[in-house]
């Protein structure tokens, strides 16, 4: 159970309130807690280079209700929240979190928050230069099982595939992002 995981990890430990100093409670474990920022910060390194303005081409294929199409626009990401999360910029300059990596748990945080919810994780991380992330998630009220493949061409181009998981186990291909770094 959680409680008694986070006991036996060691991040967390019996310790003095901070209310009543006389009363033993639960807290964080310092020594544990105390590695985890600097954790944080070199792995976000790894995502150092998505800052700032791209154009994207979105190819869609055709399906038995629609034709293939490819859309194309521009996304702009930022580091906020102390640089602990990459996040996407609004055309209004609005910062929303949607990358960071998680110290506890050592995994990678894809956090969907507007049209599209759920939150994917990646537990491996980049190997070379891709990441998956995966992780139910809804869009626009739909419920599936999601993977998104990232794969970095360089500074200026990276790109992900879009799958999501069959009734039968297996992954069906749904669209692919491309983007190349404005200038």
């Amino acid at each position: 159970m959680l409680i008694e995981e986070l006991f036996s990890r060691g991040i967390m430990t019996m310790g003095a309130s901070r209310i009543d100093p006389e009363r033993q409670v639960g807290t964080f474990n310092s020594e544990f807690v105390s590695r985890l920022p600097g954790l944080r910060e070199s792995r976000m390194e790894q995502f150092r280079w998505l800052a700032g303005e791209w154009n994207y081409e979105n190819h869609v294929p055709a399906t038995r209700c629609s034709p293939a199409y490819i859309d194309v626009g521009s996304a702009r990401f930022s580091f906020c929240e102390s640089d602990s999360w990459i996040c996407r910029v609004t055309p209004n300059g609005r910062e929303t979190p949607h990358i960071t990596f998680d110290p506890f748990s050592g995994q990678w945080v894809y956090l969907l928050i507007q049209g599209c919810y759920g939150i994917l994780r990646s537990p491996e991380g980049w190997t070379g230069d891709q990441i998956v992330f995966s992780g139910l998630m809804t869009m626009m009220g739909i419920d599936c099982e999601w993977r998104m493949t990232w794969t970095k061409s360089g500074e200026d181009q990276f790109g992900f595939v879009n799958h999501e998981r069959k009734d039968d186990g297996s992954w069906a291909y749904i669209d692919e992002w491309r983007f190349d770094r404005k200038r």
